[in-house]
């Protein structure tokens, strides 16, 4: 049986306060040529991208290669902080809702989850709600207005959304932190408050989830298609996924044409895998762990969202043909030109502003159609 990875050595003081250092010095040596590559158009990893683009990717790409060799989870708190009452807590429904590969020595737990662009009053039943679940790994993010207000601002303003209400579900880490289902839980935890609290329709409910959250949202569909009717839980009306990680076991990107027009490093993604499947023997085949190669039926439809410059791409395009195979299922991929991983959550930060507005008027027109 798997266990569970240990933190490592980097991780402690004073060795991770040295390799920063260290790493910050190889930057400064790199930062010249990332500069000149950057204002070169013909050196730019793409040949539509601006110098500020070219330039963030490379910075980026570095920034999480030092969080992921160290490896410190980021510590989340249930306090409103400066999100004020558009922060909410929610406590875990009954346990017998959480049913099969939900039913863990991980139990659920108390989450919270932030409110776009002001917490809701009055009758709901008639407001389209927008139920996100951030990227990260599965080892960052909260969810909250820094991370995520881009995100549901777009959602509102372009997407047709009334509400968004991104949430905050616990991260995984080293030593056991959070594994699978924690993630899970929380997501149908998050789903049945918005039913059975605030007694806002399935219908008006759109599930979205950007990299690990997309990961996250198709096990929840699975989850509800699954396990739905004998609970009496209703499936959303429709769902998007934003650069969906769908592969987490894979980490070799040897062969991927997108490898170095991306921000993604593979340390990153070894980290968020390790912490938060490396416990289970098959995880690469897991089907509520890595959606590639294990399609299923669901009411549900999906539109899914990937950059045509990210390393996820390829992946992305496999899985929705393999969702499409599947008689009945309504799955729509929409090409984000030239755009790297997850424009949505990191495109204000990269450079990528408008293409993630252009997401999210998709998504609003594919809201309509259902």
């Amino acid at each position: 049986m798997a266990t569970s990875a240990t933190h490592p050595l980097l991780s402690y003081r004073p060795l991770n306060l040295l390799f920063k250092l260290l790493y910050v010095g190889t930057i400064v040596v790199r930062l010249p040529f990332w500069i000149i590559s950057a204002a070169i158009p013909s050196l730019r990893p793409h040949p539509k991208w601006t110098a500020k683009q070219a330039f963030m990717v490379r910075v980026a790409y570095a920034v999480l290669d030092i969080d992921a060799r160290i490896g410190i989870t980021e510590q989340l708190s249930l306090e409103k902080q400066k999100e004020g009452d558009r922060f909410q807590v929610i406590k875990p429904s009954s346990e017998d809702v959480y049913k099969g590969p939900l039913a863990s020595d991980i139990k659920p737990d108390v989450i919270g989850g932030t409110w776009f662009p002001q917490p809701p009053v009055g009758d709901l039943a008639s407001k389209l709600v927008v139920l996100h679940f951030h990227g990260g790994a599965f080892v960052q993010g909260n969810g909250r207005t820094e991370q995520c207000g881009f995100l549901a601002k777009t959602m509102v303003t372009q997407g047709g959304a009334d509400f968004v209400f991104s949430v905050q579900y616990r991260l995984s880490g080293y030593s056991g932190l959070n594994p699978f289902p924690a993630a899970l839980q929380d997501a149908l935890t998050s789903y049945l408050f918005l039913l059975n609290d605030l007694k806002i329709p399935a219908r008006q409910i759109v599930v979205s989830g950007d990299s690990a959250g997309g990961n996250l949202v198709i096990a929840f569909l699975r989850y509800i298609q699954e396990f739905g009717v004998q609970l009496n839980i209703s499936p959303p009306r429709c769902a998007a996924l934003l650069s969906p990680w769908v592969a987490p076991l894979d980490h070799d990107f040897t062969g991927n044409p997108n490898r170095v027009s991306d921000f993604l490093p593979a340390s990153f993604l070894i980290w968020g895998a390790r912490t938060y499947a490396g416990h289970l023997p098959n995880a690469a085949s897991h089907p509520y762990v890595t959606p590639l190669g294990n399609p299923f039926a669901t009411t549900v439809p999906i539109l899914v969202n990937s950059g045509t410059a990210e390393i996820f791409f390829d992946a992305n395009m496999r899985w929705t043909d393999e969702m499409r195979g599947i008689t009945n299922n309504v799955v729509e991929l929409h090409r984000e030109d030239a755009a790297v991983h997850d424009t949505s959550l990191s495109g204000q930060l990269l450079g990528f502003e408008e293409s993630p507005r252009g997401v999210a008027e998709r998504i609003g027109v594919f809201i309509r159609q259902y």
